[in-house]
């Protein structure tokens, strides 16, 4: 059975080693994981499943956090699903615990993600759950819009050298 709850910081080493074996996700260090599961835990959600030793496997884990800046956005930071889990909707799984987290949540108006041009698997799993394309709210002045399969995005947003798109979800 696959159970989804908040990560409580035990498992942030689990966490570092799924993310770097996973195409296209960017490992950060092992501690950005435990910081952000002591700081952010309740927005903070791991895929698991019990195995028949009564051993957790993780499957998945959606890391975000309640912006201070950004009032009433819950902004999704990063997801990601094991290589052998994928396709089994545990993606969809832990982005509807998220909506729902932020549906319950006190002044949350909206979640939101950018996603790189390319992760074509990450813009269908947005879209899918009913994510909007609002990259433009986003921009500053000093940021390029492009235009890439017909999805506007920012260019070099994160100064990192790819070009993101801002996925929106109106509560």
């Amino acid at each position: 059975m696959i159970i989804i709850d908040s990560h409580k910081g035990t498992d942030f080493l689990k966490i570092h080693r799924l993310a770097g074996e996973i195409e296209n996700i960017v490992q950060h260090p092992g501690h950005v994981y435990k910081i952000m599961a002591d700081h952010f835990g309740d927005t903070f959600f791991i895929a698991r499943e019990e195995n028949e030793d009564n051993d957790t496997e993780i499957l998945g884990f959606m890391m975000g956090f309640m912006s201070f800046q950004m009032k009433g956005e819950l902004f999704i930071w990063q997801i990601a699903v094991s290589e052998n889990a994928q396709g089994k909707g545990i993606g969809s799984k832990l982005l509807q615990h998220t909506i729902d987290y932020a549906i319950k949540a006190n002044d949350c108006d909206a979640v939101i993600a950018t996603v790189e041009t390319g992760n074509k698997p990450s813009q269908k799993l947005f879209e899918r759950s009913g994510f909007k394309i609002d990259s433009q709210k986003y921009r500053s002045n000093d940021l390029e819009m492009v235009n890439i399969d017909g999805r506007d995005a920012i260019k070099n947003y994160y100064g990192s050298g790819t070009d993101q798109i801002f996925y929106v979800k109106k509560l």
